[in-house]
């Protein structure tokens, strides 16, 4: 039986480095003040409109709304995490533009320090190409350093550009060549 992949580019954080400047034009408030039925539904348009084929094939697969529960409520599987880590970045005008989701892998501690990543994130349709990722990557980045993490692994389809670039701006060093990640695997411990 042949599993499906697809391609991603990882991407790492390493650490010691001093801590992310995190722009000031976004206010993050933690999930768990705004409620997980707006990040459900924020997660859901960020899935539907994603260049990830795991988000996509999540969303052919069931409700859109479902598809963004589901993989949220995955998060529990393989990372540990902190409901205050989970963020909505929040600009002037008091709107939701994004989400940053930092996570703990599980069973990748070295020399004592955890090894992080960013389970997810996503800017919503309306407000791409204004650089909002750059700050919601800066202030995920910084949860996981302020964690005291070794590193920060993450990944990102490649066809990506856009997430690509961001990685490159904010500061990561792009891993090795890409690689192909079963559906169901997003990154595994380097």
């Amino acid at each position: 039986m042949n599993q499906k992949t697809y391609l991603k580019v990882p991407f790492v954080w390493e650490e010691p480095k001093p801590l992310i400047d995190v722009p000031s034009r976004l206010k993050f408030k933690p999930v768990s003040a705004v409620g997980d039925d707006i990040l459900i539904s924020s997660v859901a348009s960020v899935m539907a409109s994603s260049l990830d084929a795991n988000h996509q094939k999540k969303i052919l697969e069931r409700d859109p709304q479902q598809a963004a529960d589901m993989f949220l409520k995955s998060a529990r599987e393989g990372y540990s995490y902190k409901d205050e880590w989970w963020q909505f970045g929040v600009n002037e005008e008091g709107e939701i533009v994004g989400f940053v989701l930092p996570v703990i892998f599980k069973g990748c501690t070295k020399d004592g320090l955890e090894e992080g990543t960013i389970y997810d994130i996503g800017v919503l349709p309306k407000y791409r190409g204004l650089g909002y990722g750059n700050d919601l990557l800066s202030q995920g980045t910084r949860v996981l350093q302020e964690l005291g993490v070794w590193r920060v692994f993450c990944d990102t389809a490649v066809n990506n550009v856009p997430m690509i670039s961001i990685f490159r701006r904010v500061g990561y060093r792009q891993y090795s060549e890409s690689w192909n990640v079963p559906f169901k695997c997003y990154v595994v411990c380097g």
